[in-house]
């Protein structure tokens, strides 16, 4: 018999001959459902499934009952034909539908949205610390296990949601923004933590013993946290703020032209890990190295369409211990920047105005001594 394609239609049907309604008690013993039954004359009509057609028509040659199909509702002559000639299409269809299916509760891609490029490896590692990449089964309780962890990691985000829908991880955020609250100042003044000119006088809070124009040396009082009122009475206010003076002040480093540093030696091992859905395989290194470690995680791209997969590569850059020689330039430079370091730390909001150099080699050693001439923020707490 040829194949019929008539499985997936409704059709209408009419039954004749004696004693029709034992036809529907055996249609009905046979596990056929029946709907819109309706009695005429000589027999009934009914509406039933394409799937049971052949054994209604077994029935009806039974039992002497003609059977006849009076309305039918299906796939129609042009996919009938298509089907006919081309099943692979009908077959084709029918397994990228289940497979969509299947897949669809599968990472395929991960949008970081408007994260900042700095963060997304952060929160790649955050990811894979939870175990989820491309070509992971995602589950709600897997999600959500990743959404508390990024919570708790409130310097980095200060709100981020994960989302997952058709395959596609979706993580929204917005960077954490801190406000530093002002405590009050203990009770004590400021004093000058250098020489210098006073360019600007910023006090919050305390009582102001200099001014604009004033030369101060270290040490001496800027700002009192105690005044006595017109009646003699001590008024206390700790005292904070910035006075901004013009510092002249001379830093020196040393440099030695040989050190003792970790090199890298030119050797590098790659590990290269594939995930893909409910398979993951690890290509290890032929000999593994020590040193620093770089991981990339580059997502399985078929053109423009994402595949539920990813590949993982760890890097490893060998070092060792080893000396380094330095030329005098270079040391010298290094000599420098040592002491523009020393500037900084003990005057972190420092602007440079001028600065005299003089470098030296004796010995090995390059040494530096710079004196700076730069406006910043003398006050400390006395």
């Amino acid at each position: 018999m040829k194949l019929q394609l008539w499985a997936a239609d409704v059709f209408r049907f009419a039954v004749t001959g004696t004693e029709p309604h034992r036809f529907l008690n055996r249609a009905a013993a046979a596990g056929v459902r029946l709907r819109r039954v309706r009695w005429q004359k000589d027999g009934c009509t009914a509406t039933a499934g394409g799937a049971d057609r052949r054994r209604l028509e077994q029935l009806a040659r039974e039992g002497g009952w003609t059977l006849t199909v009076t309305a039918r509702r299906g796939p129609g002559r042009r996919a009938e034909a298509l089907l006919r000639t081309r099943l692979g299409l009908a077959v084709g269809a029918v397994l990228f539908f289940a497979l969509l299916q299947l897949l669809g509760g599968f990472v395929w891609c991960i949008d970081f949205g408007a994260m900042d490029a700095d963060l997304q490896p952060a929160m790649r590692a955050l990811l894979a610390d939870c175990h989820i990449q491309e070509g992971t089964r995602l589950t709600q309780p897997l999600l959500q296990a990743a959404q508390a962890q990024a919570l708790r990691q409130s310097e980095v985000f200060g709100w981020i949601s994960l989302n997952f829908t058709g395959g596609c991880l979706l993580i929204e955020s917005t960077p954490t923004q801190s406000r530093t609250v002002q405590q009050t100042p203990p009770p004590q003044g400021l004093c000058a933590k250098a020489d210098g000119k006073i360019l600007a006088v910023e006090t919050q809070s305390g009582f102001a013993l200099v001014k604009v124009g004033d030369t101060v040396i270290r040490g001496q009082p800027l700002a009192s946290a105690e005044r006595l009122d017109r009646k003699g009475r001590a008024v206390v206010q700790g005292a904070a703020g910035r006075i901004t003076a013009r510092v002249e002040k001379q830093y020196t480093a040393d440099q030695p032209l040989t050190a003792e540093a970790a090199l890298y030696t030119g050797r590098s091992a790659e590990e290269v890990t594939l995930y893909l859905p409910g398979c993951t395989r690890t290509a290890a290194p032929a000999v593994p190295l020590e040193g620093e470690r770089q991981t990339a995680w580059e997502p399985l791209r078929l053109g423009r369409l994402a595949l539920p997969g990813c590949l993982r590569r760890v890097t490893t850059w060998e070092k060792t211990t080893g000396t380094l020689t330095y030329s005098e330039p270079t040391a010298a430079a290094l000599a420098l920047r040592r002491c523009r370091e020393q500037l900084l730390q003990e005057f972190p909001d420092a602007e440079i105005e001028a600065e005299q150099r003089e470098i030296s080699a004796s010995d090995g050693v390059a040494r530096a001594a710079v004196a700076y001439i730069f406006t910043a923020d003398i006050a400390e707490p006395q």
